[in-house]
């Protein structure tokens, strides 16, 4: 059985596969943005442009993504904290750094505060302030 990509310690089939493939929806801010982490491990760029806000998609090439997370080695996710983003919450705030190679091998991270917004029972990134890029 192989470890989640978001580092939750849980299953891939347990934790966000079931997202990906849309089986399921993530309940918390959180768990979306974990899930996102693993949409780059596997290079799923359908889900990972779906997950953004409908009124930011516009501003997400599909190419960028899909070239951004096939040109890493996407190693490690730590969460930092969140801000709401609970189940019955409909705005939430994720702190995390995600932890990767570049195509170049040279160990980088990315260290990120996300909004999430919660419509019609579905959680959207919508947007976040990058507070580091490299290590």
């Amino acid at each position: 059985m192989e470890i989640c990509y978001c580092c939750s310690g849980k299953t891939f089939a347990n934790c966000c596969q079931p997202f990906l493939v849309g089986t399921a929806k993530p309940p918390t801010a959180e768990s979306l943005m974990r899930s996102r982490f693993s949409a780059y491990a596997v290079i799923n760029v359908e889900y990972l442009v779906k997950s953004n806000h409908p009124s930011t998609r516009k501003f997400h090439d599909r190419e960028a993504i899909e070239l951004w997370a096939k040109s890493n080695v996407w190693q490690k996710l730590e969460v930092i904290s969140t801000v709401k983003g609970e189940p019955k919450d409909i705005e939430g705030i994720v702190e995390f750094k995600a932890f990767f190679l570049n195509h170049k091998s040279n160990p980088q991270v990315h260290h990120e505060i996300s909004n999430f917004k919660k419509e019609l029972g579905k959680w959207f990134y919508v947007d976040g302030k990058i507070l580091e890029t490299a290590k």
